[in-house]
């Protein structure tokens, strides 16, 4: 089982990459729960999307204990950075979030600068690191994640969302 926690403020698409990634690994055979901490109150202010994936059945909701942490905000990085197993996955947007290396496993992508260069809009920073993340852990395949964005995505964001997957997903792979 692993848990993954996807943080930020409201309005980042926080809440969209949860239920792409727990969709996907559906796709790919596995058990998924998606929860968040959302609503118009949140805009703007700290939320939260939390992921199980298990190849077993899933027992919990919630969790206090992320193996993988992903932070869109600074105040999201300092709020839940300590529920972080000591072992866990730091995954964060380097544009917005700064923080020394203090975690074992520790990533980062330049999210909002790369929408910028390829969108001229920061609004695609979610699915690119959600490709960066992908391509990094391999929690699901990427075929999965793509066929999802294609479902799910409105018609005429599909082709745009998946080439900020495909960014994310080439840094990935660059970074190592």
């Amino acid at each position: 089982m692993i848990k993954i926690r996807f943080s930020g403020l409201g309005g980042q698409g926080i809440v969209k990459v949860g239920y792409l990634l727990g969709n996907a690994a559906v796709l790919d055979g596995k058990n998924a729960v998606q929860t968040r901490s959302y609503g118009s109150a949140y805009r703007g202010t700290t939320c939260k999307s939390d992921v199980i994936i298990s190849d077993s059945e899933i027992y919990e909701l919630e969790f206090h204990d992320s193996d993988i942490l992903v932070c869109f905000s600074q105040e999201a990085y300092d709020y839940y950075n300590k529920e972080l197993k000591h072992e866990g996955k730091l995954f964060i947007d380097e544009d917005l979030v700064k923080t020394e290396k203090t975690h074992q496993i520790f990533y980062r992508i330049p999210a909002t600068s790369l929408s910028y260069k390829y969108f001229s809009k920061d609004i695609f920073r979610n699915i690119i690191i959600l490709g960066y993340l992908i391509a990094v852990t391999e929690l699901v395949s990427k075929k999965s994640v793509e066929k999802v964005i294609s479902q799910i995505m409105p018609q005429g964001t599909k082709k745009l969302n998946l080439q900020a997957f495909e960014i994310g997903y080439k840094q990935g792979f660059i970074s190592f």
